[in-house]
């Protein structure tokens, strides 16, 4: 591709190649007008027409797209896809995508069969139809490809692989949807046929299936579009079983098979499967141990569970499997551990256990023992925890203790690596114990339960806090893997002040809570200097910072991480989710550095999604890796109606309302136009780089430091509306552009028509949504969709109009009230607490500005309405009531007042961040303070401590230029 558009094709004249590349478009048309005359060559006429619309003339600017639409609605065959290429690139900025396969795709379609022989112009064809996600004209073309070039084996398996696409896609008519369903598996299931009835299978026929990636697809195929049977069938095949793939070195039909089987809950297949694959043998008897994973044990395991009550030796054949292939394993450690997993696995789900697991503080049933085995065996290993979590959770009471308190005797510290994450391993599994109901399952009561918790937590600090000082002296400190396991410690400490605090994003921000919440993230911070690297670390201080309102330094500890394009999808969320209400100076587009910050996520998407599909899915497809041609789809639709894509543009259009900025036409980014309210937003982020120490029974860290719930469809759609509303009132014609009379209505018309959209889609949306947003965002969503609902019903004057505004303007006032009554009672003390308190509701002041925003604009639009009514009509008989008018200046009014309480408490804030203000004068009494914090003088340097005081006030420094009025 040339800058200026398509490569012309070859034999077109020097003059007329020179004018195209530089844009010189009447000489083009002279050109091509000339040449079409002298050789009987469509192509020439196309290229006039392209070359027209490029033209400054208004009139010729819709050429190329009205000839396009002549020529699909005609039946006009273009052979030369050169031409068809010309068209598209002429056509690029006015054709929408869904129109391609009516247009653009249909003309494909017709190149490809006037030229089936042509192996370059066919597949030029194709690869237009599917970069162009056009499934109906890509699987005609590739459908003819195979049939023209049966000797290409390759052409076979895209026509296979497209089909199956197109019948799983959207876009095949519901009622075709089996037919090429049934189509894609009959041949692939032809080609299978082809290489089993093979006698050489060293030489297979062309049209038979011979790589693993085709093989794949063939699972893929009849686990989709077969019966059970079907499925069945093929897992029982003499060639193609994962027994048979298994002994040729190919795992990856196992995997597909036992995970289709699980989701079918066929527990007798599973279980033969896992059991025929985990007993392969080589040539001498001794298992292979090729199909010994972890993932395939658990699975064998649990169908064993199933069905051993309808088979009595399933739990046997567990155990005789177990111990035939523990032999085995001695001599090969990933294995080995695997199988002493598989051991405690089935001890816990296949074995009844009615007595106590520990009697007079020694194991007592078999799982407990069976675990306490495999905690010797791998306690030296950083993920022994992680192995045995979800077992310790099952254990009774005494059980729990045991191994929280008993099980690791106390020795004296050790400078050996090994026994120091031993040590670790004892402490998290105190820790986890603090978390366990079992272990306070006395305590009644929310408060009870905390007052058990609080003294566990406090001894796990403790003893935390000394390992760490010690490991500090050792020998060997200066080793990068030392401090790794010294951030271990760190990280342990800072869950057990985490705990302490024991807040939620719902939970009111106390002094005492924000005081542990601050040590942890400065013995974190401090943690971090050491091992800078640690991912671990750098997440939770990516939480902290935000959660305590040190935005800078989230900024900074995130840049460091350096996430990936490929990933940020699914971790930006952790950083960008509601960033603009934490730090909108951060997210400023009047500064470079919030331009480059909020443009970064978006570029990811423009990126990403120039087109319907990438050109990796080509390269897929020529390079025979079906998975890919399977699993780039499905990424790049999910990436399209992802909840992080939507976050992405709410939180640039929030932060340019927050500063009076209109750089964003939200009406039509495609971020907001892609989205419909039928669209489900995939909801994807990943939290496995989080530590998970805590019992399934308690909130996740990650779920106690994040500023609200995570992003989810129905929030995504919410969010998207309320800008949607925002962007509507708040739009104004430039002031160089008179209105006329017969504008202003339309304009006013096109208000009204689009709120009650809006109001319509809330109320979709809006109901049972408190779980997936914060409480101001409940708020701020309710008020909205309040105000969508009242301005239409002001504007048709409806009936009892006096009645229905009094309900709706009380209902949004009290949404006011509780919101300033809120952040009054955490602004109302004078210390460091009540700021640091206050540092952490900046979310909730960000959102009580937008709610008062939409609500004086609305206001406004009101009274506006009512004005130009009064001038319209001097009969008065258009006017709104008196006391609706009344009622809808009181609205403004106590809006304004809002926005006046919020920009009065951040110019508190910044009082009390100033350089000498009360932050600085208490901050090392805050951090310092109290038993917990005694403990970090000599770990936390008071370089750190003030580094974050800095942080507030850089933050705060960035609100000044938020619009107030």
């Amino acid at each position: 591709m040339h800058s200026s558009g398509p490569r012309l094709k070859n034999g077109v004249d020097l003059q007329l190649q020179t004018a195209f590349y530089d844009q010189n478009w009447s000489t083009v048309v002279r050109l091509a007008e000339k040449r079409a005359k002298m050789v009987n060559d469509p192509y020439y006429e196309v290229l006039k027409v392209c070359a027209e619309s490029q033209l400054d003339d208004p009139a010729a600017k819709y050429g190329a797209m009205t000839a396009l639409l002549t020529y699909a609605k005609d039946g006009t065959v273009i052979k030369d896809a050169d031409g068809i290429d010309l068209l598209e690139w002429a056509t690029r900025d006015l054709l929408e995508e869904q129109d391609f396969p009516k247009t653009l795709g249909l003309l494909r379609v017709r190149a490809a069969k006037a030229s089936s022989k042509d192996k370059s112009q066919t597949t030029r064809c194709l690869e237009s139809c599917l970069l162009h996600w056009d499934l109906v004209s890509a699987q005609q073309i590739s459908a003819l490809i195979d049939k023209s070039f049966p000797q290409e084996r390759a052409f076979l398996f895209w026509n296979i692989a497209i089909t199956h696409l197109l019948a799983i896609s959207p876009q095949c008519p519901s009622e075709k949807k089996q037919l090429y369903g049934m189509l894609a598996q009959k041949q692939i299931e032809r080609a299978a046929q082809a290489t089993e009835q093979a006698e050489d299978k060293k030489a297979l026929p062309s049209r038979s299936i011979q790589t693993e990636e085709e093989i794949l697809l063939l699972y893929e195929i009849v686990g989709t579009h077969g019966t059970t049977a079907d499925f069945a069938k093929l897992v029982d095949s003499a060639f193609f079983s994962p027994v048979e793939q298994l002994k040729q070195g190919r795992k990856e039909p196992l995997v597909y098979a036992i995970k289709k089987l699980q989701k079918d809950e066929n527990w007798q297949s599973l279980f033969d499967i896992c059991q025929a694959c985990l007993s392969v043998s080589d040539d001498k008897g001794v298992p292979t141990l090729q199909a010994s994973d972890w993932d395939v044990w658990r699975r064998f395991i649990t169908a064993a569970s199933r069905i051993q009550d309808c088979y009595a030796q399933a739990t046997a054949a567990v155990q005789d499997l177990l111990l035939k292939l523990s032999k085995a394993a001695d001599s090969k450690p990933m294995y080995k551990r695997n199988v002493m997993l598989a051991r405690v696995s089935a001890s816990f789900q296949l074995l009844e256990s009615e007595h106590p697991d520990a009697i007079d503080s020694s194991p007592s049933s078999l799982r407990l023992r069976e675990l306490v085995k495999y905690i010797n065996n791998q306690a030296s290993y950083p993920s022994c925890f992680d192995d045995i979590r979800l077992f310790a959770e099952q254990l009774d009471p005494s059980g729990i203790d045991y191994l929280a308190h008993h099980h690791f005797l106390s020795q004296e510290p050790s400078d050996d690596l090994p026994e120091l994450r031993r040590q670790i391993l004892a402490l998290k599994l105190q820790y986890f114990a603090a978390t366990c109901p079992q272990t306070c399952v006395t305590a009644g009561t929310t408060s009870e339960r905390r007052s058990c918790r609080e003294p566990l937590f406090k001894k796990v600090y403790q003893a935390s806090m000394a390992l760490h000082k010690y490991i500090s002296t050792i020998s060997s400190y200066a080793s990068q893997s030392t401090k790794d396991v010294q951030s271990e410690v760190a990280l342990v400490a800072a869950f057990c002040l985490i705990g302490l605090a024991n807040q939620l994003p719902s939970s009111l921000p106390t002094t005492e809570a924000t005081q542990y919440l601050v040590q942890a993230l400065l013995l974190l911070q401090q943690q971090l200097s050491s091992s800078p690297k640690h991912s671990q670390i750098s997440l939770l201080l990516v939480q902290l910072h935000l959660r305590v309102g040190s935005a800078p330094e989230a900024l900074a500890v995130w840049d460091t991480l350096a996430v990936k394009r490929t990933i940020m999808d699914s971790l930006a969320p952790l950083f960008y989710d509601r960033l603009s209400t934490v730090a909108p100076g951060m997210t400023s587009p009047l500064t470079d550095a919030g331009w480059q910050l909020m443009t970064s996520i978006k570029t990811h998407y423009q990126t990403s999604l120039k087109m319907r599909m990438p050109r990796r899915l080509i390269d897929a497809f020529q390079d025979g890796s079906y998975s890919s041609v399977l699993a780039v789809p499905r990424y790049i639709e999910n990436l399209r109606v992802s909840c992080t894509r939507a976050m992405s543009l709410v939180e640039s259009v929030r932060s340019e309302r927050l500063f009076g900025v209109t750089d964003t036409d939200f009406f039509s980014d495609s971020r907001f136009t892609e989205v419909r309210d039928d669209t489900s937003m995939n909801e994807i982020i990943d939290y496995g780089s989080f530590p998970s120490w805590s019992h399934s029974a308690t909130p996740a860290i990650y779920e106690r430091l994040r500023l609200g719930p995570p992003p989810s469809n129905r929030r995504a759609h919410l969010s998207l509306l309320v800008e949607a509303f925002q962007q509507t009132l708040a739009y104004t014609p430039p002031s160089f552009y008179k209105v006329p009379v017969a504008g202003s209505v339309a304009d006013q018309g096109y208000v009204i028509e689009s709120l009650g959209q809006i109001a319509n889609s809330f109320s979709k949306f809006l109901p049972d949504a408190a779980s997936s947003l914060t409480e101001s965002e409940l708020h701020y969503f309710q008020v909205v969709s309040l105000l969508s609902s009242l301005v239409p019903l002001c504007a048709d004057r409806a009936s009892g109009l006096h009645e229905l505004v009094g309900q709706l303007a009380s209902a949004v006032t009290a949404s006011l009230d509780s919101q300033r009554d809120y952040l009054a009672a955490l602004a109302s003390g004078t210390g460091i607490g009540h700021a640091t308190s206050l540092l952490q509701s900046l979310h909730r002041v960000v959102l009580l500005r937008d709610t008062a925003v939409a609500v004086r604009n609305a206001a406004q639009w009101i009274l506006g309405f009512h004005e130009k009514q009064k001038e319209r009509d001097r009969s008065g008989h258009s006017n709104l009531p008196k006391d609706v008018v009344a009622q809808t200046k009181a609205l403004g009014a106590a809006a304004d007042d809002a926005l006046k309480q919020c920009r009065s408490w951040i110019m508190r804030l910044a009082q009390d961040t100033k350089s000498g203000g009360v932050v600085e004068r208490e901050i090392k009494r805050f951090v310092y303070g109290g038993e917990e914090g005694r403990l970090l003088q000599g770990v936390v340097t008071d370089g750190a401590v003030f580094d974050l005081v800095g942080s507030w006030r850089k933050s705060l420094a960035g609100w000044q230029g938020v619009h107030w009025q």
